[in-house]
């Protein structure tokens, strides 16, 4: 049976100007909160510092199962934040003997990787870092082009 006032009608149902239970959904969106922090190196066996990728001639380097580059190691968590896809530890985690002296931006790359393997675009990503020490600002150029 049909209904006499009923008529074919096409319609793009992904369109936005589809009817209501059809129309797709506003994609918001995601914002990730992503954080490190690393002790020291201790003087025993000092290590270079690496920061945003850079490396910080003459300046006192971080701890850590890679490379100890706090900026790197932030976006990347913020990346995991965002989508939802746990952290870094979650991912190159101490129980990750192959990530054992990784680069931060080896790790940052990896992460961006597995965010768009599970559908994720990646839009921006802000880095603050709070320290006396070593200026970012001479550097910040060389940051951009790398």
């Amino acid at each position: 049976l049909r209904a006499p006032w009923a008529h074919a009608v096409e319609l793009n149902m992904s369109s936005p100007d589809a009817p209501a239970p059809f129309a797709p959904k506003p994609l918001l969106p995601r914002t990730g909160i992503g954080m490190d922090v690393h002790a020291y190196a201790p003087d025993s066996g000092p290590r270079p510092l690496w920061l945003g990728g850079l490396h910080w001639e003459g300046e006192r380097g971080l701890a850590g199962h890679s490379d100890g580059d706090p900026v790197a190691h932030a976006a990347a968590d913020a990346l995991f934040s965002a989508s939802g896809l746990g952290d870094l530890g979650t991912h190159f985690g101490t129980d990750r003997p192959e990530f054992a002296g990784a680069s931060g931006i080896t790790l940052l790359a990896e992460a961006a990787r597995i965010v768009r393997n599970e559908g994720f675009q990646i839009g921006n990503i802000a880095v603050q870092f709070v320290a006396n020490r070593p200026k970012f600002g001479p550097r910040r150029r060389n940051r951009r082009r790398s």
